[in-house]
């Protein structure tokens, strides 16, 4: 059966036309699906019951089957859904006052192998499918109890996002549907096909690019996509971006011990980014002795230091202590901790 999450109200409203007695009984599943999100028709009330009967024989209302939600001390909570195929991908919710930022995931792992990042270190995976990607937004939004209207997207969790430009492209449209392109935002570790493809469309999410190092050199050591698409193309790249007024580019910086957080690390930084209406996040890595062996964040006053540097040199910073740390929901370590659990007890661990 065809599954209507996942696709925009036009869509819907064409596949079901030639089921309704009347253009508006489609139009107002759309409106069930899209605005309200409706997971049966069965909550359709304002629709005939022998309508609503007919469609479910025909139609399916179906998301990503939650598999574990795990809450962290500090809030955050960490959803593995588990998809049809057998694949498994991770979100993450993260309130704070009033608002509710969902981490959602584009793939099913990740191809890029960055080096501090638990995913790429795991490998690849495929590409999610519209319905799979809308489908984390909806049933994190109904677990968390949060209200459209106040939530952030950010496409940060696993996969990259600009590798899987088709099925983006059609879950921005639904979700666009409710939560605000201003408020939706899709990382990239530097896919230039697919920052152009995203300048050019006409409701463009906020942008935010994985940096991690201030030079071409140490880029390419652990982002291998740097040597395909170099740093200084890149900027090029960013620098062109089409900023609508008010916005500006996120700039991620994962910090590591003796690797990128010197003071000349921050200078370079600085000059790098000169002329960009920019917001770095500082972020210090996060550590995973079973993945990222050998891998350590630097001392806090470190981290505060590189901070500082760049803010004095005019530039908005954020250092972000990454929240969710004691149920692996920290960025850089989605799914990390499920697998490693497989590897040590498998009969017992869930879909990996």
């Amino acid at each position: 059966m065809t599954n209507l999450v996942g696709k925009p109200p036009a869509e819907i409203q064409r596949e079901l036309a030639p089921y309704c007695d009347r253009p508006f009984r489609s139009r107002q599943v759309a409106h069930w699906i899209v605005q309200r999100h409706a997971t049966s028709f069965d909550e359709m009330t304002n629709l005939p019951a022998d309508l609503r009967r007919r469609l479910q024989r025909l139609f399916t209302i179906h998301d990503p089957e939650l598999v574990e939600s795990t809450a962290s001390g500090d809030g955050a909570r960490k959803f593995l859904f588990a998809l049809d195929d057998g694949a498994s991908v991770e979100g993450v919710a993260m309130p704070e006052d009033r608002k509710l930022t969902l981490c959602l995931s584009s793939q099913a792992g990740c191809a890029l192998g960055c080096r501090f990042c638990v995913t790429g270190v795991l490998g690849a995976g495929r590409n999610l499918r519209p319905d799979e990607i809308v489908g984390q937004y909806r049933v994190m939004l109904q677990v968390s109890g949060g209200d459209s209207e106040r939530v952030n997207i950010v496409f940060m969790g696993m996969g990259e996002p600009l590798l899987n430009t088709d099925h983006l492209g059609t879950a921005l449209d639904v979700l666009g549907e409710r939560v605000s392109p201003k408020r939706i935002t899709v990382s990239t570790a530097g896919i230039l096909p697919g920052i152009r493809w995203l300048a050019a469309r006409e409701r463009r999410p906020k942008l935010a690019i994985s940096l991690n190092a201030p030079d071409q050199e140490r880029r390419a050591e652990i982002m291998p996509i740097s040597r395909r698409y170099p740093l200084d193309e890149l900027m090029r790249e960013v620098r062109s971006f089409p900023l609508e007024r008010g916005r500006r580019v996120t700039f991620e910086y994962v910090l590591i011990r003796g690797f990128n957080d010197a003071a000349a690390d921050a200078s370079l930084l600085v000059r790098l980014l000169a002329g960009i209406p920019s917001k770095v996040n500082v972020i210090p890595l996060n550590e995973d002795p079973d993945h990222l062996a050998g891998w350590r964040p630097p001392e806090p006053e470190t981290v505060d230091r590189f901070g500082r540097a760049l803010a004095e040199a005019g530039l908005t910073v954020t250092v972000r202590w990454s929240r969710g740390r004691d149920v692996a929901a920290a960025c850089g370590q989605l799914k990390g901790r499920r697998l490693r659990d497989v590897s040590i007890a498998p009969t017992h661990a869930g879909p990996s």
